[in-house]
């Protein structure tokens, strides 16, 4: 099944039941704040501006919000981000590490500062395609329920961050345009991979039929 299927199918189990669903919220909640972190643990304090303190913050507000919003469909047991109330928290994860470790692979004989910048910039760069797509089949699944425009404001701060790294990447690399299809194959298959994984966790949670 194509990737854009497979998402599909997943949020239509994902949003016929409350508690998944405060788990695909938790779940994406601790992504932005795996986000944030990543962003605040691997930038040098000399080469921090302004911009990047922004998008730092603003990546800790979604994972604030989208908690927020996990709290109120399924209680206050998803204050945490225990595995149980994740989806595939570890794949999760996973997904975002080996991205960033991917990147920070093709980028090993630059000097520390340079790299983390240029890694920032991929990184963020394809998540950021990555969110917009996910959220934007999220919304759309949504259809005109509150919850709906709640996800709408995330997306055109998605958009933005987009917008603003599309500029900050090409300054970063002067080789972006032949250098970025390597780094769009990884995110493709890592996300595949993810995608697969929370498939296959969405059908086992589904109760079984009676003999």
């Amino acid at each position: 099944m194509p990737a854009a299927d497979s998402l599909e199918a997943a949020i239509a189990v994902v949003t016929a039941e409350p508690r998944l669903h405060a788990r695909w919220l938790n779940t994406f909640s601790y992504l932005e704040y795996v986000g944030f972190r990543k962003i605040v643990k691997s930038q040098r304090a000399e080469t921090v501006d302004s911009e990047l303190l922004t998008h730092a913050l603003e990546e800790g507000r979604h994972a604030l919000g989208l908690k927020k919003l996990a709290v109120k469909l399924g209680g206050e047991e998803f204050e945490a981000y225990a595995p149980e109330l994740l989806l595939c928290g570890d794949d999760a994860e996973a997904y975002f590490q080996n991205l960033d470790a991917g990147c920070d692979a093709l980028f090993a004989h630059l000097p520390d500062a340079q790299r983390a910048k240029v890694v920032y910039c991929y990184v963020t760069w394809l998540i950021e395609r990555r969110a917009l797509d996910v959220y934007g089949r999220y919304k759309a699944a949504l259809g005109t329920s509150p919850l709906a425009s709640r996800i709408a404001g995330l997306l055109m701060e998605e958009e933005k961050h987009l917008a603003d790294i599309n500029r900050e990447i090409a300054k970063a690399d002067p080789e972006f345009q032949t250098r970025a299809p390597e780094l769009e194959a990884l995110e493709k298959r890592l996300y595949e991979t993810f995608l697969g994984q929370l498939s296959a966790e969405l059908q086992a949670s589904r109760p079984r039929a009676s003999a």
